[in-house]
């Protein structure tokens, strides 16, 4: 979250430091009004977000399916996060899925099946919205000013992007890893199942021998 912060904050400061060094007198942009522009659009986008965040997690959780093939990760898009090292950064990366009630920073119960798949479910979601936030952060440019959407807008949706596909980054990078935990703990409940019969069975029969 720092890291998004920091992101953020600067990205706003040095929309606004340029804009008023360079195009103030273009646009006819006041400093104050320049700074105002660029918080308001800044805001303006969270606002997209959080609106995609509630519609998103009102979708039925069947649509965000493990089995979904629009999920899957290649052996070479895998490739190309460790690449990237993604495993020396993503754990910067703010995770807000507590805001929506289920944290996917950390695996809390690796060998409970159920909760792997819901993992894997609001993962799924996680990818759904950021991609949306990509999109539809590009709504900023629709204001009705040209020149604001141009020296303004379009460096702030261009900040959004880069935020939003971080995310989506490493939980797509995280779905394989996912999906691996699960399989071990089906097959593990699978294994402690049948043993609990036979376990179950065996006292019976001495139950009855006796």
């Amino acid at each position: 979250m720092t890291m998004y912060l920091t992101i953020i904050i600067v990205a706003t400061i040095i929309i606004s430091v340029l804009n008023i060094l360079f195009n103030s007198m273009v646009a006819g942009f006041s400093p104050l009004w320049t700074i105002c522009a660029v918080v308001l659009g800044v805001i303006l986008e969270v606002v997209i977000d959080g609106i995609l965040a509630f519609v998103i997690h009102s979708m039925p959780e069947k649509w965000f399916d493990k089995n979904k093939k629009i999920f899957d990760v290649s052996r070479k898009e895998r490739k190309f996060y460790e690449k990237l090292k993604i495993k020396n950064w993503k754990d910067k990366v703010a995770e807000l899925g507590a805001l929506g009630g289920f944290r996917k920073n950390k695996v809390a119960d690796p060998n409970d099946p159920k909760y792997l798949q819901l993992f894997i479910v609001e993962n799924n979601k996680g990818i759904t919205l950021h991609i949306a936030g990509i999109i539809f952060g590009f709504l900023i440019l629709l204001f009705p000013m040209p020149k604001y959407a141009l020296y303004i807008g379009l460096p702030i949706a261009f900040v959004n992007l880069y935020l939003n596909l971080l995310s989506v980054m490493v939980l797509r990078y995280n779905i394989p890893k996912l999906k691996i935990a699960m399989e071990r703990a089906l097959k593990k409940q699978q294994f402690l199942t049948k043993q609990n019969e036979e376990e179950k069975l065996s006292k019976e029969y001495k139950e009855i021998k006796n």
